[in-house]
């Protein structure tokens, strides 16, 4: 039995000298490719991970732009300028429709040397969503507030009070309440509650 095993080791040595059978060259083939494939779809699936967090990201940050466009006009509506306004009653005009908002807004508001809170002339702004596009209007002429790649499916505005940490409908509430939905690339809802400047 000793000498059978002795026979064998020097067998195993002698694979070794002559080289690579093609067997074992065909299995380590296969196995490169195998490690090779493996590590190329964990690129590629990291790679499509990484897309799709920066899409995410993208729409929060192009969203929060829009819903601060809409929260500082909303709550800057009807806002009168005290020197120049006759009276100190501020009316925002505000009208609510099904996926709309209008209201009165002095686009001059922001101060300047000649007009230090405001100009006193009003216009007609609106938001509302169509053909998954919340559009900004302002006296008869109207732009998309997001990118083609971004679908806004809604738009809600409802006006109220606030009574014990509760939202409750009020049409002469000073609180606007809006909600934005988002369907492409992503499912989000975004909900902001605005306090009227001069309600």
């Amino acid at each position: 039995m000793l000498h059978y095993n002795l026979n064998f080791k020097d067998n195993f040595k002698d694979n070794f000298k002559n080289g690579l059978s093609f067997l074992e060259v065909l299995l380590s083939v296969l196995l490169s490719s195998v490690i090779v494939l493996t590590l190329v779809t964990n690129l590629y699936n990291s790679s499509k991970a990484l897309a799709k967090i920066q899409g995410k990201d993208e729409i929060i940050s192009e969203s929060s732009f829009m819903m601060l466009r809409v929260e500082q006009e909303i709550r800057q509506s009807g806002y009168k300028n005290m020197l120049l306004a006759s009276d100190n009653i501020a009316d925002p005009g505000i009208v609510i429709n099904k996926n709309s908002i209008f209201f009165n807004l002095d686009l001059a508001n922001i101060p300047n040397e000649n007009y230090p809170e405001g100009d006193g002339n009003y216009e007609r702004v609106g938001y509302y969503v169509s053909n998954g596009f919340l559009m900004r209007y302002v006296n008869g002429n109207t732009e998309p507030m997001n990118a083609p790649d971004v679908y806004v499916s809604g738009l809600v505005a409802l006006r109220g009070r606030v009574e014990c940490g509760n939202f409750i409908e009020d049409s002469s509430g000073d609180i606007i309440k809006i909600l934005i939905d988002i369907d492409l690339p992503e499912k989000t809802h975004f909900e902001k509650y605005i306090k009227l400047r001069n309600i």
